[in-house]
């Protein structure tokens, strides 16, 4: 029995699995024949390694491709868990010493210390540097809050009314004010020197030998050291402050019987020449002022700068 060819309409023997005469394969031939058209063509014999190359070249670049993005989101990632542990220890690092209002006084002083295993992934560094900053934070800040309690207390602002200068009970009082404000604020230093070293101790043992580790106690001692600069800049100008203030008092003392009160409340010498001295300390006194704000202007731009920095660092 033959068949004919769809192609050429010729007859096609049983035994043919393609055409004789226009080489068209015959319909229902089935997988194994398809093999040996490709098999038995040159030109399907040169395209089957072509095409493997094609496949495995194809396959070997999806692989490559796919480890490449997995590398970069990988190191994306660290770059941005890096960045979020500087950010905030950087912003624990400027609230460390500062209240905030929420100091309970009447309260004991915050005593917890949780101990804390080595830091190995990004969400432990995370909480490792929040726990230990809020509990060094909760001490310090309790302790600050306290000093300017007694600060405020001194009703320092009452140190150059006419009132505080025209008596010698009034300057007096002043100058014992001044004097406690002087050791108060030295407490103060001092608890937020303590405040520091403790909370670097806690983080260097949270963090190990890690170089992530290295990089953010690098941060943080960079941040201290300009924090440093800066208290100690604060410092210089309280004490010239007072210094000042304590001339002032001097003056009044020695010419307490030759000053009276203007119209508008102000103090009048009887000599002028002392008159413009006690102007010049008043304006040495302002001039002090205004240099204390520009310290803590220049506090809060290094604090940006180094959060700009920061923000450098995410991809």
């Amino acid at each position: 029995m033959s068949t004919r060819c769809r192609n050429c309409q010729q007859p096609i023997g049983p035994a043919e699995w393609r055409c004789p005469h226009c080489g068209m394969p015959l319909p229902g031939a089935g997988k194994s024949r398809t093999w040996r058209f490709w098999r038995d063509t040159p030109l399907a014999r040169r395209m089957i390694p072509i095409i493997a190359a094609i496949v495995i070249t194809v396959f070997v670049m999806s692989l490559a491709y796919d480890d490449v993005t997995n590398y970069i989101a990988v190191r994306a990632k660290a770059r941005n868990d890096a960045a979020d542990s500087r950010e905030l220890l950087l912003r624990e690092q400027q609230r460390l010493n500062r209240p905030d209002g929420s100091e309970n006084l009447a309260g004991p002083l915050p005593s917890a210390a949780t101990a804390l295993p080595l830091a190995r992934t990004a969400k432990a560094t995370m909480a490792g540097i929040a726990t230990i900053m809020r509990e060094v934070g909760d001490r310090s800040r309790y302790r600050q809050a306290q000093v300017e309690a007694r600060i405020d207390a001194l009703r320092l602002e009452n140190q150059l009314l006419p009132e505080t200068l025209l008596g010698a009970e009034g300057t007096l009082a002043a100058r014992r004010a001044n004097r406690e404000y002087v050791q108060l604020l030295n407490y103060s230093l001092s608890v937020k020197r303590a405040s520091q070293v403790d909370a670097a101790r806690r983080l260097r043992a949270l963090f190990g030998e890690s170089a992530d580790g290295r990089a953010i106690m690098l941060e943080f001692a960079r941040n201290l050291s300009r924090e440093s600069e800066e208290d100690a800049a604060l410092m210089n100008n309280r004490r010239a402050t007072i210094d000042t203030i304590e001339r002032v008092y001097d003056l009044a003392d020695a010419q307490r019987k030759n000053i009276d009160l203007n119209d508008d409340g102000a103090l009048v010498f009887a000599d002028p020449k002392l008159g413009e001295q006690y102007n010049r300390l008043i304006g040495e006194i302002n001039q002090l002022v205004e240099q204390r704000q520009k310290i803590e202007i220049q506090r809060q731009a290094r604090t940006q700068a180094a959060l700009d920095e920061i923000d450098n660092i995410r991809p």
